[in-house]
């Protein structure tokens, strides 16, 4: 986790208000709509919508529990329909009504606040403004996929002078039934943007392999899905997810944090927290206002 970063207050994210990359990338887990879920998050949670599912656990991963104590791990901006809540660390602000039991093993508490009803509008155009301008940074790292044979699908970093990789990829040649291996060489990057075109990724083979076994890699890694409406998630995943109009369903474990439309979440979705190249709050707050006319200046 990025220890240097202050925990955002929920009012700083509220609908209306202003937010920051720095803000966004604090939460494992934003859903700016409907959450299905039988599973855990390690680090706290926004869910625009509705929260439904048997049962799910929140801040399995933050530690030690009383860092977190006053600070919101769950938001839900609409209703939670669940059999139980288990909130492992810090507390649980909602707007909408609770059919759920609820348990908290960190001292937590649960807070009603209508203001949160808002915050999946909110947190979409966010979604969709740092999704824009990853679109925009020009792939300068190569990618070497099979060739009619199944072999690896490799990915060597070219980092600028700022450490940073950036590679374009089809969803289709991601998903290649011919892809045994993802194999990423980082060359010394200190941060890799993976472009994906493309409506629909459907990810059912391949493992991940060369730098991105570490975890020093994979939070600085982030795949950026400007296009997608519908990801499918049957291969254990690492790095980021940015996906802001598409549904995800995950049926393995995400090794990185989600940033998504809606999700049926089948498997868990881990720490560590995004920490690579982000846009200045001020050319976030340009890419919000002027969509794409403040991310061709940047580079």
């Amino acid at each position: 986790m990025r220890a240097s970063i202050a925990f955002v207050t929920v009012a700083a994210l509220a609908a209306g208000a202003v937010a920051t990359p720095a803000d966004i990338f604090q939460y494992n887990l934003i859903v700016t709509g409907n959450l299905d879920t039988n599973q855990e998050v390690e680090g706290r949670t926004i869910v625009g919508g509705n929260l439904t599912g048997p049962s799910a656990q929140f801040g399995f991963g933050l530690l030690p529990r009383p860092q977190y104590l006053g600070i919101d791990v769950l938001t839900v901006g609409g209703n939670i329909n669940m059999t139980n809540i288990q909130m492992e660390a810090g507390d649980l602000r909602r707007a909408g009504t609770r059919n759920a039991n609820l348990n908290f093993n960190g001292g937590g508490t649960e807070i009603v606040d209508a203001s949160v009803a808002g915050i999946g509008a909110a947190r979409a155009a966010d979604l969709v403004s740092l999704s824009s301008f990853y679109s925009g940074l020009i792939a300068n790292s190569t990618i070497q996929a099979p060739n009619g044979q199944p072999a690896p699908l490799k990915f060597f970093a070219n980092p600028d002078a700022d450490g940073v990789a950036v590679f374009s990829i089809s969803a289709s040649t991601l998903a290649s039934n011919l892809v045994q291996q993802i194999e990423l060489t980082a060359n010394g990057a200190t941060s890799i943007i993976v472009n994906v075109t493309g409506a629909t990724l459907n990810f059912n083979q391949g493992n991940f392999v060369g730098a991105w076994a570490s975890q020093a890699v994979r939070e600085i890694t982030l795949w950026n899905f400007a296009d997608a409406a519908d990801i499918t998630l049957d291969r254990h995943w690492n790095g980021a997810i940015l996906a802001p109009h598409a549904h995800l369903t995950n049926t393995t474990a995400i090794e990185g944090s989600v940033y998504v439309s809606s999700m049926t979440m089948r498997g868990e979705v881990h720490l560590p927290l995004y920490t690579g190249i982000t846009p200045t709050p001020g050319t976030f707050a340009m890419l919000g206002l002027a969509g794409l006319a403040g991310l061709r200046r940047r580079r």
